[in-house]
């Protein structure tokens, strides 16, 4: 294992083009709105925000994998997986691309607090998006004038890639209206709060397995790390894969055990039968190793209608 700093310039970059991805078995997003902005604030005050943990990828991927969201799903080759971290990388990501439907991130320039705003402390803020009659409201928060009459500018133009840096130039121009010293110091602040984001470091660090390392091996190495409050399941892990396999939900369908067979989670935990009569009827050990093993999920898709009855 090795540590290492990253910037989130490249973090961006390689999300951008696929090359780290989230394993299929990470739960999803979970982070509320004010977490996210207080992630964003650390990245403005030049706080450190933890270390991240990847896994690198070999040539075969150990684990069926994802892309964060609203990311693209071609590109170069993965060559990481996001073991541990996604929360934070999710959020940065999510905020600064615009990504969220029903949220949109500004910094907010306290001008009447600092005497130099460039440096000075800043902090986020968000507002709640609705859509009614086809229109995303409130529309202040897309009016460059609207926006910088409240002293905000969108946190999507400070994200760390060309791109931005045209955005923000272009958003300038219409937000001062002609006035110049305040295009100046738009211009002063575009150079300055996109350079945070950019340079911020975001360490991580660097697992490397042998290739030969077996699927549960990895899968304890990960669940041992990962600094989840609620730790990955087995079962957590499972329905992954059944869906990334077979495109079924096993949460669904064990929803629906459920309501068939309702005095069963009397005995045992519905889901846990399920896993254990699933192995016995490939005729296989009910153990980890098996229930982790490629072709677990489809057999057990296939037994489905017996497992069922059985309950």
């Amino acid at each position: 294992m090795e540590a290492r700093n990253r910037s989130l310039n490249d973090w961006f970059a390689r999300i951008r083009t696929r090359q780290v991805v989230l394993p299929r078995f990470q739960r999803f997003e979970a982070w509320t709105h004010r977490m996210v902005a207080g992630l964003l604030d650390t990245v403005l005050r030049e706080l450190p925000a933890g270390a991240l943990l990847v896994l690198e990828v070999g040539d075969e991927e150990p684990f069926v994998s994802r892309v964060m969201v609203g990311a693209p799903e071609n590109g170069d080759k993965i060559v990481e997986h996001l073991l541990d971290g996604q929360q934070r990388l999710t959020a940065l990501w999510r905020s600064l691309t615009d990504n969220y439907p029903d949220r949109t991130y500004f910094v907010e320039m306290n001008s009447d607090e600092q005497e130099d705003e460039s440096s000075g402390p800043l902090r986020t803020m968000s507002q709640g998006r609705w859509r009614k009659n086809g229109r995303l409201y409130p529309l202040w928060a897309d009016d460059p004038v609207s926006v910088w009459d409240r002293q905000l500018i969108p946190a999507r133009l400070l994200r760390p890639d060309h791109e931005a840096e045209k955005e923000f130039k272009e958003w300038a121009k219409s937000a001062a209206q002609d006035d110049t010293d305040e295009l100046i110091r738009l211009i002063s602040l575009g150079a300055d709060l996109p350079a945070r984001f950019a340079g911020f470091n975001l360490p991580f660090l660097s697992l490397s397995l042998p290739p030969t390392t077996p699927r549960e091996t990895a899968l304890d190495v990960f669940v041992k790390m990962n600094t989840s409050v609620q730790p990955l399941s087995t079962y957590d892990i499972v329905v992954a894969q059944v869906e990334a396999a077979t495109g079924f939900s096993l949460h669904e369908l064990v929803s629906e055990l459920r309501k068939e067979a309702p005095t069963l989670e009397i005995f045992a935990e519905p889901a846990q039968v399920i896993l254990n009569a699933g192995a016995l009827l490939q005729d296989r050990e009910p153990s980890k190793s098996v229930m982790l093993s490629n072709d677990f999920a489809e057999g057990l898709i296939d037994n489905w209608a017996k497992l069922v009855s059985g309950a």
